[in-house]
Order: C-alpha cells, then sequence, then structure tokens
C-alpha cells in the first residue's frame, strides 16, 4: 500500500474548501490562516506553509505573499480579484512596514506580492489612487508628481528637525543650564549666547527666529545695542529677572558720578521697546520689593504728585547718613567694624581648627558663634573684611542640596548662595 503524503493532501483539502468558498460567494479571496480554520483537525502554521508550497497547490491556486499565513488566496483562474483586493494591498503595506520605515511607491509595494500578481496589483493600486476609493487602512500622500501610500497604523515617522531647529534647541538648552531652581535667571546677552554656540551669524540668526527658540524666551533690548535673554516659565520667572539681573543691568547703565539714585522711569527708559518699558516698570513700581532686590540694592518710593509715585534705587554703598551730634568725630565714636574684626578672627580660627585646618569654614557656623552680633552688623563687617582682601567668600556648588539653615545663613550675592568663607592672602 502506498505510503500517504500527509502534506499533498492538506494541498488538495486547501483548494476543494477555497473553491467551496468561491462558490458560495462569500469570503472570497479569502487569508490562508482563515481558510484552514475550516479544516478538521486544523493544520499548524508550519505544515499549512508546507502545503501552499506543494505542487498541488500552486498549481491549481496561489498564495498572494510567500510564506504568509495571513496572506490572502485565491485559485489561479481568479488572479485579477486576488491581486486587487484590499486584504493583498494590507498585507503588502504590512510586509514592507516590517522591512523599513514608510511611505513607499506603488510598484515598491508590489514588490512584495507574488510574481504573478505584481501588474495586476500594481494596476489596481494605481486605479483606486485616481478614484480616490483607497481601503480606510491605507493612506496616500502625494510626492512630487506620484504618489506614496504607508498603513494608517504605522505611519511614517516624524522628519529630523531642520538643522535651525537644532541649534535653537541647542540655544534654549545652553539658556537652561544657567538657570537653577528657584533662583532668577542669570543675565545672558544674545551675543554672550551666539559666542558660547559656537554658531556662524548667519546659522544664529535663523536659529533665534525658530519658534523653539523664540517662544522659550523672552528677548529684552538694551540700548544701544544689547539684547538679552531669559527664559520663559510656568511662573513668575521674568518677574524674578527684572527684579534680580535686569534692575542691576539698567543701574549700571545709569551711573554716573553727578548721581546715585535713579528712578524707574530713567532705568526703564534704557529698553528699546516702549511695550517692554512699560512691563518692566510695572515690576519695578511694586511697593513689595524688599525680599527681591539684589544685595546690595536698595530702593525708596518718591511721590511725584500722583497717587504711587515711582520706586527710586541706589547701590547701598552709596547711602549716606548724617552723624549723630552725640559723636562729632570719628575718633569719639567707637569702632564697631574693629570689635567685629577680632570677633570674627578669633571664630573662624578657633573653628578652623576644630575641623582640621583646612581654611573653609561655613557661615552656619561663623554666626553661631557670634549670636550677640545683628545679621546687619555680621553681614557688613564681613563685608569691609572682604573689602580688605582679608576673607573670601565661595558658593556652594550643591546649590540643589542647601538646607534652610544653610540659605537662611547664606548670603546672597548675583542669584548665588555665598556660603563658605576661607581666610584671604594678605
Amino acid at each position: 500500500m502506498p505510503k500517504v503524503n500527509a502534506i499533498a493532501v492538506l494541498a488538495d483539502n486547501l483548494v476543494t474548501d477555497l473553491a467551496t468558498s468561491r462558490a458560495s460567494s462569500t469570503d472570497y479571496p479569502i487569508c490562508l490562516d482563515r481558510l484552514s480554520t475550516r479544516l478538521l483537525p486544523r493544520p499548524d502554521q508550519e505544515a499549512l506553509l508546507k502545503a501552499v508550497a506543494n505542487k498541488k497547490f500552486t498549481s491549481r491556486a496561489i498564495v498572494a505573499v510567500k510564506g504568509r499565513a495571513d496572506a490572502p488566496v485565491a485559485l489561479r483562474e481568479h488572479l485579477s480579484e486576488l491581486a486587487a483586493s484590499p486584504l493583498t494591498l494590507e498585507v503588502a503595506l504590512r510586509v514592507k512596514g516590517e522591512q523599513g520605515a514608510p511611505p513607499w511607491l506603488p510598484k515598491q509595494l508590489a514588490g512584495a506580492v507574488h510574481k504573478d500578481l505584481k501588474a495586476g496589483f500594481l494596476k489596481a493600486i494605481n486605479e483606486r489612487v485616481e478614484r480616490g476609493d483607497l481601503p480606510a487602512f491605507a493612506v496616500a500622500v502625494s510626492k512630487g508628481k506620484t504618489v506614496v501610500l504607508y498603513h494608517r497604523d504605522r505611519p511614517p515617522p516624524p522628519p529630523p528637525p531642520s538643522p535651525s531647529v537644532q541649534d535653537a534647541e541647542r540655544l534654549v538648552d545652553l539658556i537652561r543650564r544657567r538657570c537653577r531652581p528657584g533662583e532668577p535667571a542669570p543675565l545672558i546677552t544674545v551675543a554672550a549666547l551666539e559666542t558660547e554656540a559656537g554658531l556662524t551669524p548667519a546659522a544664529f540668526k535663523k536659529a533665534a527666529k525658530e519658534p523653539t527658540f523664540a517662544e522659550a524666551v523672552t528677548q529684552v533690548k538694551v540700548k544701544p545695542n544689547d539684547v538679552l535673554v531669559t527664559p520663559n516659565g510656568t511662573g513668575d520667572e521674568f518677574g524674578r529677572f527684572v527684579t534680580g539681573p535686569l534692575l542691576t543691568r539698567l543701574l549700571a547703565g545709569c551711573a554716573r558720578t553727578s548721581a546715585h539714585a535713579f528712578p524707574t522711569k530713567e532705568l526703564v527708559g534704557q529698553l528699546a521697546d516702549k511695550g517692554r518699558q512699560q512691563q518692566v516698570a510695572s515690576q519695578l513700581n511694586r511697593h513689595d520689593l524688599a525680599s527681591e532686590l539684589p544685595t546690595g540694592v536698595g530702593c525708596v518710593l518718591l511721590s511725584d504728585g500722583k497717587a504711587g509715585g515711582q520706586n527710586v534705587f541706589f547701590s547701598l554703598e552709596h547711602l549716606r547718613a548724617v552723624r549723630s551730634a552725640a559723636s562729632p568725630s570719628a575718633e569719639s565714636t567707637p569702632r564697631v567694624t574693629d570689635d567685629f574684626a577680632t570677633a570674627f578672627d578669633a571664630a573662624f580660627a578657633r573653628i578652623d581648627r576644630e575641623r582640621g585646618s583646612n581654611n573653609f569654614v561655613s557661615l552656619v557656623n561663623l554666626r553661631s558663634a557670634l549670636p550677640s552680633v545683628s545679621r546687619e552688623t555680621f553681614d557688613a563687617g564681613l563685608q569691609q573684611l572682604r573689602r580688605e582682601r582679608r576673607y573670601v567668600l565661595t558658593s556652594d556648588e550643591r546649590y540643589d542640596g542647601l538646607t534652610p539653615e544653610q540659605q537662611a545663613a547664606a548670603i546672597r550675592e548675583e542669584g548665588e548662595f555665598l556660603l563658605h568663607v576661607s581666610r584671604g592672602r594678605p
């Protein structure tokens, strides 16, 4: 008795069921894996793919894409129906999607189907595109004089950003890296930013016009030709920038030997844009600025005969006071600075010695060592010692990790927490 070829039998059964499907005019063409569900027992995928490669099947039927159980099949006398079937287009899109990134030309999709279907498949796609009746899963996009397609579930990757957009992203990153959480943005000029970025003037100009940059920052033009930039945010970043670094810059711009105090109107007069002048003036004329002023800057409210008046700003080093009548001469006035210097020297030497003589002492410990000295006297005395180069202050690089106690003890200058004291070189 001859040995039964199970694969050949399976091939015959598949063709028979395929013909039955065609005769009933339903589910035709039909996907191979769905056709296999009608057989009992249902064959596994390995046996199924071997059967459709058997001559008993290939001589009478065809699978739209070789080696794919999810591809549609049809009898050979119905090649045109198989070529035009949406199932064939969908499996072709799926195959190409597994090989690379979409979209594809129709002729590229035709390369995925059985060679006997290529011509009919390509014709059917072109006709559908022309009529505008592609299946819902297929998306067509014009590309020059032709059309490319992709599956809606696997769209093309977004195009890479242009060089100018990449430059704009880098500029924003450079600005944000300079900022510290909770602190006013530092003073950054466009010229310095261009130099730091290493861009040509033309490339920088293009990058600065990109929405990626223009919408992420606020630019403030200061006469004659400075442009300052500060990052935008969800909080009052701009307000802190105005009452911090920008105020310091505007005070410096007004500096002259004939005057030491300057009203808001004069300060904002250095700004090139009228709208920006009003915006900055509204920030500087607030009556609650005391806690926001930069170190070394003071302000008083000047009445201008109208409700509200305007603030006048000055450097504290220019603040002068009339001597008390009870102290007619400097010689008869107790020299608090000398007393403070002596006490400070002793406290520093003791704490430094206890900590290994590293010439690096925290203001937390120094303030604790001199509890009877007010903060105002302590800070003024230390400032004098710094002017005499007897001591220097440095910031803590771990600004994100400062404790509330350390922040309270530190002296803030130009957005930094100066926390550590070292003896200067004579």
